[in-house]
């Protein structure tokens, strides 16, 4: 009977931190799309990465392949559906599936050809997505990825690295993407 007790005591201790937890260290959607706004992530948020790559293509390419969100699934393996309309504006809304899990994103700030943020939900998981291009001589183009992340689940189950790994993949594709294309 007592480890009955003693389980229990343990099992509600648990769920209390992961609540207390969830209640005092998450950040709205509406103050993520804030921080989008200004191109900023989560700086507190329990995940993040800032992760980048150079691409043998113009900044224009690689912008035109970023912001196709209806072409991801083509060039980014682990993405399998997207839905957005186009062209992206700040407060266009977009969907895409990754990893079986479904997506709901808001643009919040679009600067053509050089930065894209959003801020999306998955579940009981928020995240700030910050992209940044910067063209370099040569035709070239720096990728920059900062992201971050949170969500009661999410945070127990999900590591910073984990999401940088996942983060240059992404940019990975995408720069491979982008080199495959003519060049002019």
């Amino acid at each position: 009977m007592k480890w009955i007790v003693r389980s229990l005591i343990v099992i509600f201790s648990v769920c209390l931190t992961m609540i207390l937890q969830f209640n005092f260290s998450s950040t709205s959607m509406s103050n993520l799309e804030s921080l989008a706004g200004t191109g900023r992530i989560h700086e507190s948020a329990p995940i993040k990465a800032s992760v980048g790559v150079v691409a043998d293509a113009p900044p224009d390419v690689v912008w035109r392949i970023l912001t196709d969100i209806n072409d991801w699934p083509r060039w980014q393996p682990g993405i399998t559906k997207t839905e957005a309309a186009t062209p992206l504006v700040s407060g266009s809304t977009f969907h895409w599936t990754i990893g079986g899990n479904e997506v709901h994103s808001k643009v919040k700030l679009i600067e053509p050809g050089r930065r894209i943020a959003w801020a999306g939900s998955a579940f009981d998981s928020r995240a700030v997505h910050v992209w940044t291009l910067e063209p370099l001589p040569g035709g070239k183009t720096r990728i920059a990825s900062n992201e971050s992340m949170d969500g009661i689940l999410l945070s127990h189950m999900f590591s910073s690295k984990e999401l940088a790994d996942s983060d240059q993949d992404w940019l990975n594709a995408l720069k491979a993407a982008a080199e495959k294309q003519p060049q002019p």
